[in-house]
C-alpha cells in the first residue's frame, strides 16, 4: 500500500508532517482536536512501515465507511470492511490491505484476525475513538476446583482489545478525549497501545490515582498524584494538537461528505403506519414522510459525532429541515453530551427565544451543541460563526439556501475554522435530494461562475466516490 503522490506534494500540514515523524519511532497516541485529519495520519502511518504486514482499523460502527473511503481517497491501498459477528470468509479478506471493525463487533473476530496475521506477515493497529478502551476490566475472578480465586478472561471488548493489542508489531490510538472523566481513565488506553508503559493498572491508580479506600468499599481511584511526573511521563508516547495549533494550519472553512450505508445507518422505527397513512394522503405527503424516516436513520450517528466534538472541547452546530427531527436530535444529543450546554430551537418557537439561545451559544466559550432548524437559523443569523463543526441532517432543498446556511459559520468575526458535514443516508429519499441540490448548484456555477456553489456541489457529488454514489441514486430511482 502506498500514498498517492499528491498526499505529499504540498498537501500535509506542518503538524502532520511532525506527528508523522514521532509516531514512525514510537507506539503513539495521536491526541488530536476534532477534524485536524487524524485518520489521514493514520494511513501515513500505515503506509509507511518497514516490514510487510496489514493493517487493522478499529473503530465506531458508523465511521467505518468513511475510514474505506479515506484509504481509496489517500492511498493505493484495499480495504475491506467486516460487519457483523460472523467473519469474512478468509479468501475474501487475501487482498486487503486494510480490514475495519466496529468496537463492537472486534472480539468475534480475533481468530480471523489471527490467521489473517500469520499468512501475511505483520500485524499493524490503529484504535481510532481509543477512549472506546478504556475500561481496566479485562479478568474476571472465578472459584476454582481447588477452592483457590482465580482470574480468567473477563470475555469482553477491553480484553478483545488487550489480545489483539498483544498481536500487533506496531500500535497507534486516536482520539479527541483521551480523558473524557479521570485520569484513571488513562491506562487501559495507553496500555493498548504500548503493553506494559506504566506497569499494571493497580500500580497506575496508586502512583497517580491517589488511590485510596472507599468508605463505601473497594478503592476509590477518582483523584491525581504525581501530575508533572505522569505528564512527562506521557509525552514520549502521546502527541498532541490543540484546536488552536489547528486552527493556524487549516482553512477557515472545508466541506465534507459523509454518505451512511445501509449498515452506517440505525433501524427507523415506528414509520409503517406513519408511511401507509402519508400514501394516502398523496404523493407530497409521502415523500415527506420519507424524508423524516431518512433523518431518523443518520440521527444516532449525527448525535455521537456531535457530542464527541463537544466534549472535545468544540462547539457543534446541527442543523436539520424538520422540526420533528431537530427535536429528537437535541434530545439525543443532550443525553450523549452528559450534562453538557446543549441549545436547540425552530420555526415554532418565538423570535425573542431564537435570538436569546444564539447570543448564550455566541457567549459561551467550552464544548456546546446547537441544533436547530435551516429556515430558523440558516439565514439572517448573526452569532454562530465561531463554530467546529457544522453538520446538515437533511438538506436544504436550493442553492441560495445552502450558500445562506454555510454563511452563518464562515463570516465576519470568526476567530476559528469550521467543518461543514453534509450527511446522506443510502438507499432513502436523502439521495434523490441530494441529486436535485447538486444539478441546481452546478446550473448555478455554470451560469453565474460562482465558485462556492460549485464546491458545495463537488463536495456533494463526492470527488473521491462518485461512482458509489451515482450508482446508488440510479438503483433508487430505477
Amino acid at each position: 500500500m502506498m500514498l498517492h503522490p499528491w498526499v505529499l506534494d504540498g498537501f500535509l500540514t506542518e503538524y502532520q508532517r511532525e506527528g508523522w515523524d514521532f509516531m514512525l519511532q514510537r507506539d503513539t497516541i495521536l491526541w488530536w482536536a476534532c477534524g485536524s485529519g487524524k485518520t489521514l495520519a493514520a494511513l501515513l502511518w500505515a503506509a509507511s512501515q518497514d516490514e510487510p504486514g496489514r493493517t487493522l482499523v478499529i473503530t465506531r460502527a458508523p465511521a467505518r465507511r468513511q475510514w474505506q473511503r479515506e484509504v481509496s481517497h489517500y492511498t493505493t491501498g484495499q480495504a475491506v470492511v467486516g460487519e457483523g459477528r460472523t467473519p469474512l470468509p478468509f479468501k475474501e479478506l487475501r487482498h486487503a490491505d486494510i480490514l475495519i471493525l466496529s468496537w463492537e463487533t472486534m472480539p468475534y473476530w480475533i481468530d480471523a484476525i489471527d490467521e489473517w496475521r500469520r499468512v501475511y506477515g505483520h500485524l499493524y493497529v490503529i484504535f481510532d475513538e481509543l477512549h472506546k478502551g478504556k475500561s481496566w476490566k479485562r479478568k474476571k475472578k472465578y472459584l476454582a476446583p481447588d477452592g483457590q480465586a482465580r482470574y480468567m478472561s473477563a470475555d469482553n471488548r477491553a480484553s478483545a482489545a488487550c489480545e489483539i493489542s498483544r498481536m500487533a508489531r506496531r500500535r497507534l490510538g486516536l482520539t479527541a478525549t483521551l480523558i473524557r472523566d479521570r485520569v484513571s481513565d488513562l491506562w487501559a488506553q495507553v496500555d493498548l497501545v504500548s503493553p506494559d508503559f506504566f506497569g499494571s493498572n493497580w500500580d497506575f491508580i496508586h502512583r497517580y490515582c491517589d488511590a485510596k479506600r472507599s468508605p463505601f468499599g473497594g478503592l476509590d481511584t477518582s483523584g491525581r498524584s504525581n501530575v508533572p511526573e505522569l505528564k512527562e511521563k506521557l509525552r514520549k508516547i502521546v502527541h498532541v494538537v490543540s484546536r488552536e495549533e489547528m486552527a493556524r494550519t487549516l482553512p477557515p472553512k472545508r466541506r465534507q461528505l459523509v454518505y451512511l450505508s445501509k449498515a452506517d445507518q440505525t433501524r427507523p422505527a415506528g414509520f409503517a403506519e406513519d408511511m401507509r397513512r402519508a400514501a394516502r394522503q398523496g404523493r407530497q405527503a409521502l415523500f415527506e414522510m420519507k424524508l423524516l424516516e431518512a433523518a431518523s436513520r443518520k440521527r444516532n450517528w449525527i448525535a455521537e459525532t456531535a457530542a464527541d466534538a463537544v466534549e472535545a472541547g468544540q462547539k457543534v452546530c446541527v442543523l436539520t429541515g424538520r422540526r420533528k427531527d431537530c427535536e429528537a436530535l437535541a434530545k439525543l444529543v443532550g443525553k450523549k453530551t452528559k450534562g453538557l450546554p446543549v441549545w436547540s430551537g425552530h420555526g415554532g418557537d418565538s423570535t425573542s427565544y431564537r435570538d436569546g439561545i444564539v447570543k448564550e451559544y455566541a457567549a459561551h466559550d467550552g464544548g456546546a451543541a446547537f441544533v436547530g432548524t435551516t429556515d430558523a437559523f440558516g439565514e439572517a443569523i448573526d452569532g454562530l460563526q465561531n463554530t467546529d463543526l457544522v453538520i446538515f441532517g437533511l438538506l436544504p432543498w436550493t442553492p441560495g439556501q445552502i450558500t445562506q446556511a454555510e454563511g452563518r459559520f464562515s463570516r465576519h468575526g470568526s476567530t476559528r475554522p469550521v467543518l461543514l458535514m453534509y450527511t446522506v443516508a443510502s438507499g432513502t429519499a436523502d439521495e434523490a435530494v441530494a441529486d436535485v441540490l447538486l444539478n441546481k448548484l452546478q446550473s448555478v456555477e455554470a451560469v453565474l461562475d460562482d465558485k462556492e456553489s460549485g464546491e458545495v456541489a463537488s463536495t456533494l457529488a463526492g470527488d473521491q466516490n462518485e461512482d458509489e454514489i451515482i450508482a446508488s441514486i440510479l438503483n433508487l430511482c430505477s
